[in-house]
């Protein structure tokens, strides 16, 4: 098979810590279950399933929008996410799952529900409505969803990720990139209501999900690092969550110089990170630096 086989979007679970933490007893580890975290090369392209066949693939992403699986209130569909499950299934390999909120969210939680939301444009130049996550009734509503998918996928041993839904540019990563400062003020958006609100989506989804790796994608918000790096610290060494829940960085693309502040953040975490490279397998030395950089950290924990 051709080394260009596996490209594009390539998920790449880098290293997880498998809890070498020291504050847990012998207790704890009869008490607490068994969590399998993924590692290795994870395909999000399932345009190209010559992807999956690689010997290199361990897993595959399947990304959904929220608006398809819940078209209606309460009325769920599963059968977007079935359709790419049954293809993994029958190579017998892994996979994760990111549902997509944000401006793909369904419209019945803005307008039926009323959730307040504020206006973007998007890059493909289309107006986008952006629930505003610190509105309460958001993580009332995401806590259902998790309900729901959980009481369908929770067992499947293949399942290894969920990642966490948001309220942003893409809905699933933690940006608002092309969105000024000003306008996210305007709408409201601070430090602690972004921070607080994220946290209580992803521990929804740890709740739903107990026996599951969970990661929040981030990026810095208003420019700020403080902002991703406070959720993933928090999460991190919350006592109940017992370290499921690890940071994902969707953009490693070999610049050194995008969001430096938050790639020294990250390279610092104690947690597991979950990556995203972008490029083409044969562009060999295009993450060098970073990837080693975030495997030699994980070493040291």
């Amino acid at each position: 098979m051709s080394k260009y086989n596996l490209y594009v979007l390539i998920i790449v679970c880098l290293i997880s810590c498998n809890s070498n933490d020291n504050n847990f007893t012998s207790e704890n580890l009869e008490s607490t279950p068994v969590i399998n975290k993924p590692k290795g090369v994870y395909t999000s392209s399932f345009g190209n399933e010559a992807a999956l066949d690689n010997n290199q693939v361990n897993g595959a992403l399947i990304r959904v929008t929220w608006k398809d699986i819940e078209p209606y209130e309460g009325v769920f569909d599963f059968s977007s996410i079935e359709q790419y499950r049954n293809i993994i299934k029958t190579r017998n390999l892994k996979w994760s799952l990111a549902i997509i909120a944000g401006g793909d969210s369904p419209n019945w939680l803005i307008d039926s529900i009323g959730v307040d939301y504020f206006e973007i444009t998007g890059i493909d130049s289309t107006l986008k409505r952006i629930p505003k996550i610190w509105d309460a009734s958001v993580n009332e509503r995401f806590a259902l969803l998790a309900e729901a998918l959980s009481n369908n996928y929770a067992d499947d041993e293949d399942l290894t990720l969920i990642y966490v839904p948001q309220m942003t540019v893409n809905g699933i990563e933690g940006h608002f990139n092309g969105v000024s400062t000003n306008q996210l003020l305007n709408a409201g958006l601070t430090s602690n209501n972004w921070v607080n609100a994220v946290k209580e989506t992803a521990i929804i989804f740890a709740n739903a999900f107990t026996e599951k790796a969970i990661a929040v994608e981030v990026h810095d918000i208003m420019g700020e690092t403080e902002i991703p790096n406070r959720i993933i610290t928090d999460l991190w060494n919350e006592p109940s969550l017992e370290h499921r829940v690890g940071a994902a960085m969707w953009w490693i693309s070999g610049k050194t110089t995008y969001q430096p502040n938050l790639v020294n953040a990250l390279i610092e975490f104690p947690g597991d990170i979950y990556a995203q490279a972008i490029g083409r397998s044969d562009q060999t030395s295009r993450f060098e630096m970073i990837v080693i950089q975030l495997f030699l950290n994980k070493q040291k924990h």
